[in-house]
């Protein structure tokens, strides 16, 4: 199993687009009011880190180049970044923009060799380096990418999990953040070789339902397959298919709403962002129109997307006749949160109560059940379908 991991990917692909930023400290973010994104390590050396107010990059560097994030130009990137895994294997599974898997078990030449000619293709062809990790099984590949950043390429023989593991701090482990790390720690688990150690019933104590798996992942074991995608990256979606074909544009758009809350608490509890939204409509007739379009920054937020839903409904439903079935996919997807601004800024203050808010409808709704909380939608829909008698549509 390899683990492949682009270094300071954002910062990367703009110093490998314009060859006058290359060895130069580079940061993506906000200018003004905004935080850094991505920052090359030119720029780490002076102390940019992620997710630093740009203001305070700038006095620690005051040379740094701050650049708006391209993200069009960045998913093209990662496009071209995998395409060299595909040349190899059809199993590569892109957890990310930027980071992914390749099952290289079924090629012919040593799996060393395969994997340090992709790092080598990339490198010579996009100007970008990448981190490889290979081992038995994604949690040791994974980790065996990142330890020794950038451009590292570390290789864990089977059977030698065990010894790579155990020196390692607690939060190397899949599932363990800063918190649980620090639960960890108090409870004098602070090696993973602590909670190997550790039997499962007392784990639970600090880790709850995850302890069975962390006191697999501990031993280094680890089943999850490799999952390859017919798309550049997995995707969220959802659809649904009326009792009788549909006609009432405000219920259409309820129902892209509903499947945005359901879609986008799935993107939360995966700690994911995405950038694309694609609605789908099916006529009477069984053929099919759609519309994409991306956002500017990436967003684990339904709200952010809720004004858009009904004007993507109405170009996509581009032959207006009854509708058979309409659908939402969300694709791009970015790990962790964005963010434009600072947070003292009234804006990011009011973004981040909305995420407060998303974050206490998903424990609620997994908790007591979705009918818990209602939005104006969903008091919509529990009206039921309307009359499909056809009114209301444009010429």
């Amino acid at each position: 199993m390899t683990h492949l991991d682009a270094d300071a990917f954002f910062a990367a692909v703009e110093q490998a687009a314009d060859p006058r930023l290359r060895g130069k400290p580079v940061a993506v973010g906000g200018e003004r009011r905004g935080i850094i994104a991505s920052a090359s390590y030119e720029a780490r050396r002076f102390g940019v880190y992620t997710p630093m107010p740009s203001v305070r990059a700038r006095q620690l560097c005051p040379h740094l180049i701050l650049l708006p994030g391209d993200f069009d130009k960045y998913e093209q990137f990662s496009r071209w970044m995998f395409s060299y895994a595909y040349d190899f294997t059809p199993n590569v599974e892109i957890t990310s923009i930027d980071e992914g898997y390749c099952d290289l078990r079924g090629v012919r030449r040593p799996v060393i060799e395969v994997a340090r000619t992709i790092r080598d293709a990339i490198r010579q062809a996009l100007k970008i380096t990448v981190s490889e990790g290979i081992g038995a099984n994604k949690l040791v590949s994974q980790i065996a990418s990142k330890l020794e950043k950038p451009a590292a390429f570390k290789f864990v023989p089977s059977g030698e999990e065990i010894a790579f593991l155990h020196p390692l701090p607690n939060r190397w482990l899949p599932g363990i953040g800063p918190k649980t790390a620090a639960r960890l720690n108090a409870a004098g688990l602070a090696l993973i070789r602590h909670i190997a150690e550790t039997p499962v019933e007392w784990l639970s104590l600090v880790l709850g339902r995850a302890a069975p798996q962390i006191h697999r992942f501990a031993h280094g074991l680890d089943d999850r397959p490799v999952v390859p995608a017919s798309e550049p990256a997995k995707s969220y979606s959802q659809q649904e298919t009326f009792p009788q074909d549909q006609t009432d544009e405000p219920f259409l758009e309820a129902t892209l709403r509903r499947m945005a809350d359901h879609l986008f608490a799935q993107v939360r509890a995966d700690g994911r962002s995405v950038r694309t939204l694609t609605v789908k409509v099916r006529y009477n007739d069984r053929t099919e129109d759609q519309v994409s379009e991306s956002l500017v920054e990436p967003t684990d937020l339904e709200t952010d997307v809720y004004g858009r839903l009904g004007l993507m409904l109405r170009r996509a439903w581009r032959r207006r006749v009854s509708l058979r079935l309409v659908a939402l996919k969300l694709s791009n997807l970015y790990d962790g949160r964005f963010g434009a601004e600072l947070p003292l800024d009234r804006s990011a203050q009011q973004r981040e109560a909305r995420r407060r808010l998303a974050d206490v409808v998903d424990r609620l709704r997994a908790e007591r059940g979705r009918d818990v909380v209602m939005r104006g939608h969903d008091l919509l829909l529990r009206q039921g379908a309307p009359d499909p008698t056809p009114r209301g549509l444009g010429p």
